[in-house]
């Protein structure tokens, strides 16, 4: 059987593993596990060693089994997936392909759950049988020794706790099988996603779907075998109390748990519609705080800090909101579920005594340990409703997604030898049968129509720069029409025309990113790029250029050399091995633009060349030389079209100009006849040439030693402009993401407990005094019936004696119980709540006000929206239920260990060495679990960075057929992470199955004590004793499952707690209008706040951009005065960027001073200083949201002052 194709169940013998090679390359020992070593975790036992002698690092985890990974599991996936077929009951399409894909290994999951109850029931029967034969009665089973039930009774619980063990390795593995089939589906979906569907689907959407409708897909697989287990125990516990009892009796429970799980289902359906609220709330907010990251230097530059801010926590509001009555309706739910088998009891008991008006210990706690059946899957069943709530959600926005409309650009790139037919849409009209072949380099559009999207509901934020026609077409529905135009192999075009003339929309209809509504388009061969907003992987600058393209030593030279890079390697610390940050951050405009056009010069088999605007980027003489070797030189012999917004000297070498006015071709021809026909073109020709003509006489004259020294001295320049790395560290710019190493510290959990505004150890106490009292009060409730049965034979001989007393006694003890439950989950949501709004709100202020160069451009903005997303997730939705499990189960365990230690102090003594044991195996084990939960965060990161950058340079990656290596390198990136979550949720297994067996000898050594004193212990006390120690068989386990699954969530809020480390920009120096008011240089009665003037000076400024780096300014000496128009020229990175940093102080001064009107910048507030300032940055962007907002975010005007 091949590998791929095995079931999770098979397996032949695990492998001993060489310890002196590390485990990442080693084969990983599931693949080879047995039954028996996967249903006890054995196979991960070195690992757990490993964790417990030093921290682990990555290569300390095995490889992905082979089938696990997303090669092998899409391959399943695509047989079955139909995402345009109608299931019954309006199913998900991609749950049913799901489903269907895992059909084997759902269906052995299954059969184990059947298992596992029935192992339960038998525990109950062989219960009643022990107790029948402490009080010395005949037994159901006709069994006389005591120590043969204890077997029996051992037996069934290591049964039960086998079969629950392998329920859930596999429905985790599962789970995560379909978390890594979700993130590559969604990545593979972004790749196709039409420009309408990328309107409804905004960056911060994408990600949502990617980080936490992925996560409830994989919870739905963990909660889900309760929604199995919890009927059929309910099924189960009602018949055996129908056998063991009478029928109305079982009807009486049958109608309170059809009661009560009515409620749960609707319950369910609200917490569902809060979900779905909540995600679009949270959709909302990780764009706008995605777009805020994104565009944080102009952020900056306009000091917009507070009003992003506000409208983040605006959001916030709502959101935490509605996490509020998400929360409360779980808590309700839980508490109703939690009590239901004391609900079930009571009612049972009641109708019991009123038909046969007595009852017996053992009888009273026999009904104890039958509902106790199904206590388990109640605790469980609350998670397990919430999660199918959730889950439904996300597989509808998955199917609606994956359903959106896809672009098709594949007909658009004829391979040679086809030929286009009317068979092809997208290349004929419906009208039109096109029959004849096109050949490589030919372009060919004929009466054609292209229009953009019309703007959706959904507001995008876009770069400024981003395709200026595109972009502003797009929000207006913007449409080319009446498009006829023919191009000839090896053919020049220059494409000119006004800002919004459709310029750019034309190269995109021809990329196929503009949607095709008539006509015919065709062109042969293939395409490479240059985008106007340049799109720059966060890589090496060789790996920006060859762009996944083997390395030609000799090409390489030549590319670098035409595209003017061979000196910017000079200026950088590992030449073209350094890496390049997110974005291009470290590279100037004119060096993103060259690398940009290096990538498509290098693309081989290229024919058609589709520059928009490049040259704007560089000066005239960079631009003449990179037209010289790039353009007409290498690429010569390709169809090339050329967008000009600049540089208009440059026509006159052009086949064909194209003159595009309000989506239209107006003109188009020689450069001889469209002069002649526009005759402004020569006015700007001539301006453009005048300039080049200044550049090249300059050069002539000057000697080759000159030039090669301003060549020299232009590089160091932009060596000294760069944002440069360390040299140190090998070229890498982007810092590894910090990972905190050993146990999660008290003060984080004080940190956390700190923002409800309180003591956080003293919420903890009184939270826990609360949970402690209510477990009392549960318990109180579970020894009445035998308390009322012990009582029972007094009603013949006491006239005291009153049924009724003792019924209501028992109906208050449990309505208490159900205030005392329901007020200490109330108090831990409450708590929680507000911890995560407060915390929030601090840490995005403070990433806001982290500084640029030192922080934003050695981070990336995936590894910031991971943890304001995926770890914030984690502490709205999960850290809450955690907490309140682990209160509850730990209560509960407490309970129990007193309750069956009451029977002889015997018990509670054997009880020390379990409990130690306990400890220290959930000591030992945490280790290993807080480690690889670490990884797996850490791992997850690149998931998200490749995702966003991917998404921002779709256009690109498309245009060059780049689809299929991204989605490998994203099945690369996710199977990385699926192997640290899974290896992590697979050593929680080997955590439960050991917990689980110390809670079956807990039960074997209560029940040989019970048998071995038969007699000597009162049978209320035995029944008592044995009912809680068959309740420690889950609830021990879930006690370590909590303390470390709580351990493991308050990792996020660890990563989360990282912002308060990041430093701030210095706020200091005084308020403008204190400035003002002291100022001897103000005119008296002028009115006019600072700056008065504007006059501007710079005295001996020295800047650098990070502390390990070159000066960038070198003691500049500047003065500009008040009212002067000053232009700032140098060639690409001569620092003339670096001016405007000095002045809105983006960076601190290495030396030096900048005054405006004589008054120091640095002793004037940032924020009053960025604000008296204005600026239009190199990179503007705009925000989502009214386009009044992006002029006046603070709404300090009038609508009349914006307007005049």
């Amino acid at each position: 059987m091949d590998e791929k194709d095995r079931s999770y169940h098979e397996a032949p013998a695990t492998p001993r593993a060489k310890p002196s090679t590390p485990f990442s390359h080693q084969p990983n020992p599931l693949a080879t596990a047995s039954l028996p070593s996967i249903i006890l975790a054995q196979w991960i036992q070195p690992m757990v060693s490993l964790g417990a002698r030093r921290v682990l690092e990555k290569e300390d985890v095995w490889p992905i089994c082979s089938g696990d990974a997303c090669e092998a599991l899409e391959k399943r996936f695509r047989q079955v997936y139909e995402p345009n077929r109608r299931h019954w009951f309006n199913l998900s399409p991609l749950a049913v392909a799901y489903a269907r894909t895992f059909q084997t290994e759902l269906t052995f999951v299954l059969i184990t759950c059947v298992l596992y109850v029935v192992a339960l029931a038998l525990q109950s029967y062989v219960a009643q049988a022990i107790l029948q034969f402490l009080n010395e009665e005949e037994n159901l089973f006709h069994i006389s020794s005591g120590y043969w039930l204890m077997v029996m009774m051992t037996l069934s619980s290591l049964v039960a706790v086998c079969a629950l063990n392998y329920v859930f390795f596999s429905a985790s593995r599962i789970g995560a099988n379909m978390r890594s089939l979700t993130m590559s589906l969604v990545f593979d979906k972004a790749l196709k996603l039409s420009s309408a569907a990328r309107q409804d689907y905004t960056t911060g959407e994408v990600l949502t779907l990617m980080s936490v409708d992925t996560e409830r897909v994989f919870l739905l697989m963990i909660q889900g075998p309760w929604l199995f287990m919890g009927p059929l125990s309910f099924i189960i516990s009602v018949v055996l109390i129908g056998i063991l009892f009478d029928f109305y009796s079982a009807l009486g429970g049958a109608v309170v748990l059809a009661v009560v799980m009515a409620i749960s289902a609707k319950q369910g359906r609200r917490i569902a519609d809060f979900q779905k609220k909540l995600l679009k709330v949270i959709d909302e907010r990780v764009k706008v705080t995605s777009e805020a990251l994104q565009g944080i230097r102009v952020m900056k530059f306009y000091a917009w800090e507070e009003s992003l801010a506000q409208r983040v926590e605006k959001l916030r509001v709502k959101e935490v909101s509605l996490l509020r009555k998400f929360h409360m309706y779980q808590v309700v739910n839980t508490v109703m579920l939690f009590l239901t088998p004391s609900f079930v009891s009571g009612v049972t008991l009641g109708i019991y005594v009123l038909i046969h008006h007595t009852i017996t210990v053992v009888e009273a706690f026999t009904l104890v340990a039958m509902v106790n059946i199904c206590r388990t899957a109640l605790n469980q069943l609350p998670q397990a409703v919430a999660g199918i709530s959730k889950a439904k959600i996300s597989y509808a926005r998955l199917d609606a997604f994956l359903a959106s409309a896809e672009i098709d650009t594949q007909p658009f790139f004829l391979p040679e030898g086809s030929t286009p037919t009317a068979k092809s849409p997208l290349l004929a009209s419906t009208n039109d049968v096109y029959g004849s072949s096109i050949g490589h380099g030919r372009i060919s559009i004929r009466n054609a129509n292209f229009e953009w999207p019309t703007t959706s509901q959904t507001e995008v934020v876009v770069a400024a720069t981003e395709s200026e026609d595109t972009q502003s077409n797009i929000n207006s529905g913007f449409k080319l029409e009446g498009i006829n135009l023919e191009i000839e192999r090896g053919s020049l075009v220059m494409i000119v025309g006004k800002v919004g003339s459709g310029k750019s929309s034309l190269l995109s209809a021809l990329l196929g990113e503009m949607s095709r509504t008539s006509g015919v388009l065709e062109i042969g061969g293939r395409v490479a790029y240059v985008s106007q907003d340049t799109w720059i992987r966060n890589a090496t600058l060789r790996d920006n250029i060859l762009f996944e393209q083997d390395y030609d030593a000799e090409r390489y030279e030549q590319i670098l050399d035409a595209s003017q890079l061979a000196m910017d390697l000079m200026a950088l610390p590992n030449g073209d091995s350094t890496e390049i940050g997110e974005r291009g951050i470290n590279l100037s405009g004119g060096q993103k633009a060259r690398v940009a056009i290096a990538r498509a010069m290098y693309r081989t088999g290229t024919d058609v060349l589709i520059l928009d605007d490049p040259l704007s980027a560089v000066d005239p003489h960079v631009a003449h030389a990179i037209f010289d070797k790039c353009i007409v030189g290498m690429a010569g012999d390709q169809t090339r079209l050329l967008v000009l917004n600049s540089h208009y000297d440059l026509l006159a070498h052009a086949d064909q100009i194209v003159v595009m006015h309000d989506g239209a071709i107006v003109g188009h021809g020689s450069y001889a006849n469209v002069l002649a026909e526009f005759p402004s073109l020569a006015s700007e020709h001539t301006d453009h040439k005048s300039v080049v003509e200044s550049e090249d006489g300059k050069t002539a004259t000057e000697s080759p030693e000159t030039r090669k020294s301003e060549d020299v001295e232009d590089v160091q320049a932009e060596k000294e402009e760069v944002i440069e790395v360390e040299k140190a560290s090998a070229g890498r710019l982007i810092r590894a993401e910090d990972r905190v190493k050993g146990t999660v510290g008290a003060h984080v959990y004080k940190a956390y407990f700190d923002e409800t505004g309180v003591n956080g150890w003293m919420v903890v106490l009184v939270i826990s005094i609360m949970y402690c009292v209510g477990q009392g009060a549960r318990t109180t409730v579970d020894w009445w019936p035998g308390h009322w049965a012990r009582n029972m034979p007094r009603r013949e001989v006491d006239p005291t004696y009153s049924g009724t007393t003792f019924g209501m006694w028992y109906l208050g003890l449990i309505v208490l119980c159900s205030i005392l439950t329901l007020i200490r989950g109330v108090m831990m949501i409450e708590s929680c709540m507000r911890s995560s709004q407060h915390m929030h709100d601090e840490l995005f202020r403070r990433v806001l006000r982290a500084p640029v160069t030192r922080y934003f451009d050695v981070t990336p903005i995936g590894q910031i929206l991971n943890r304001f997303s995926n770890d914030l997730d984690q502490m709205d939705t999960t850290l809450p239920l955690e907490y309140q499990l682990f209160f509850q189960n730990v209560s509960m365990a407490l309970g129990s260990l007193v309750v069956s230690a009451f029977a002889s102090y015997w018990i509670g003594i054997s009880y020390i060495p379990l409990f130690i044991i306990f400890v220290m195996t959930g000591q030992y084990f945490k280790k290993t679990s807080r480690e690889l939960k670490r990884l797996e965060g850490i791992t997850r990161t690149p998931v998200y960075n490749l995702f966003s950058e991917t998404l921002s340079g779709l256009p690109t990656i498309r245009a060059f057929r780049m689809e299929r290596e991204f989605s490998a390198r994203n099945r690369q990136v996710v199977d990385t992470n699926a192997n640290m979550y899974l290896t992590y949720w697979s050593a929680s297994r080997w955590l439960a199955t050991r917990l689980d067996l110390m809670s079956v000898v807990i039960i074997f050594v209560v029940t040989l004590y019970l048998v071995a004193t038969r007699g000597e212990i009162g049978s209320m006390t035995s029944g008592l004793s044995l009912t809680y120690a068959l309740m420690l068989t889950s609830v021990i386990q879930w006690v370590m499952r909590s303390v470390d699954r709580v351990d493991n969530a308050t990792t996020s809020v660890e990563r989360l707690l990282f912002f308060r480390e990041i430093e701030r920009e210095d706020d200091g120096g005084e308020q403008i209008d204190d400035l003002v008011a002291g100022s001897h240089q103000m005119n008296a009665g002028s009115g006019h706040s600072w700056p008065w003037s504007g006059a501007v000076r710079f005295e001996g400024l020295c800047l650098r951009y990070r502390p390990e780096l070159q000066l960038v300014l070198k003691g500049v000496d500047m003065s500009v005065a008040a009212g002067e128009k000053v232009g700032i020229c140098g060639r690409t990175g001569a620092g003339k960027s670096s001016l405007m940093v000095a002045l809105f102080r983006i960076c601190d001064f290495d030396s030096g001073r900048v005054f405006i009107d004589d008054v120091d910048i640095a002793t004037i507030n940032l924020r009053e200083l960025r604000r008296s300032l204005a600026i239009i940055p190199q990179d503007p962007v705009l925000f989502s949201g009214p386009l009044r907002e992006n002029l006046d975010p603070f709404h300090e005007y009038s609508d009349e002052r914006i307007w005049n």
